[in-house]
């Protein structure tokens, strides 16, 4: 699974765009990691093919999806920081993330093509400051 970081111009200023590109077997093992944070205490960490890494935490007080590319400390000094951040931390409640396993399975079974994370919000809440994704479905 390769993961783009976009930045976007919007009237409030920049925001981030997500851009996944993966198989369906790829989709299938983000959604396995998913339901490995839904039964953990601590944070799931998925590499992936770019330099961005995947971190997922179960947090039972978010009711709603959220992601956010950040780096480790989550603290930005300067553009330079901004522009190094290397961590995608998705937070959610059991259910939720559970939503989102749901989703990827559902996506990865689709075949060629694309969907935004957008689809997802249609039925599950999404964090409004939140990026959009764009999700890849690639056969070779």
């Amino acid at each position: 699974m390769r993961i783009e970081a976009r930045q976007m111009f919007r009237p409030n200023g920049l925001i981030d765009d997500l851009v996944v590109y993966g198989k369906p077997e790829d989709y299938l093992l983000f959604a396995d990691y998913l339901g490995k944070a839904v039964s953990s205490e601590e944070p799931i960490s998925m590499a992936s093919e770019s330099d961005i890494v995947v971190e997922i935490t179960r947090e039972e007080a978010k009711a709603e999806l959220f992601t956010s590319l950040q780096n480790e400390q989550n603290e930005y000094f300067s553009f330079d920081d901004w522009n190094n951040r290397t961590i995608l931390r998705i937070y959610g409640s059991g259910s939720v993330l559970s939503a989102l396993q749901s989703f990827l399975r559902d996506l990865a079974g689709r075949g060629n093509g694309y969907s935004y994370i957008s689809e997802y919000s249609e039925r599950y809440s999404y964090a409004r400051n939140s990026p959009e994704w764009r999700l890849h479905v690639e056969i070779t």
